[in-house]
């Protein structure tokens, strides 16, 4: 099982963002993605989404990918506050056409709280938890870490090493420490360009990314 992903560009107005970017991504394995504000983390994974236009396309098992095969949660994923946690989750289940099961949440969340009364971090367990009442075969996070406190970080770093035994995950994160511990591979934006680093190589991640930056 193959998620291979072919961008020949994609621009915002004159600006080239990504170029000539052609990846297979593999089942069984965790992805991580870096790279500096501005680079085009969030433009890639909209790119494989089919979010913006992009000259190129994205495949997986022989076909265009559909957004509704992958488990999606933005930097800031949207959810209505006047809704509380449980009514939302209940909203995204119809959306996605999912059956109810007994299954756990990931997180624990007072249910009959309105989501507007919650912290960001709380958002994010809420909006979490929506998704993955599916399983997926592909998963896509980006800066799923943030807001979440230690714990929660946790169980979802637990969450997916489980989820990606049978399927394929992509993180972007801007913690490098949280990527180090968990991916096989890490993938770095710049200058429209993707560049992979095995684990034997990640400590070269930290001298080009930030190499603009010596004096």
């Amino acid at each position: 099982m193959t998620l291979n992903l072919r961008i020949e560009e994609q621009k915002y107005g004159q600006q080239t963002v990504i170029k000539n970017i052609e990846y297979p991504f593999e089942k069984g394995s965790l992805y991580g993605l870096v790279g500096k504000n501005g680079q085009g983390k969030t433009t890639f994974f909209k790119c494989i989404l089919g979010l913006v236009k992009y000259k190129g396309n994205t495949e997986f098992k022989g076909h265009k990918l559909n957004i509704s095969e992958v488990a999606w949660c933005p930097t800031e994923p949207h959810v209505y506050g006047e809704l509380t946690s449980s009514e939302f989750k209940e909203f995204y289940a119809e959306l996605l056409e999912i059956e109810k099961t007994d299954e756990k949440d990931l997180f624990e969340i007072p249910q009959n709280k309105l989501i507007k009364e919650f912290s960001t971090g709380m958002k994010k367990k809420i909006y979490l938890n929506a998704i993955f009442q599916k399983d997926f075969q592909i998963y896509l996070l980006d800066e799923p870490f943030n807001g979440l406190d230690i714990e929660s970080n946790y169980r979802l770093t637990n969450y997916l090493k489980e989820k990606v035994k049978n399927g394929i995950v992509i993180i972007s994160s801007h913690i490098l420490d949280s990527l180090y511990s968990i991916c096989e591979s890490i993938l770095l934006i710049q200058d429209t360009k993707l560049k992979e680093f095995k684990k034997t190589e990640f400590d070269e991640i930290e001298r080009i990314l930030f190499k603009m930056d010596e004096k």
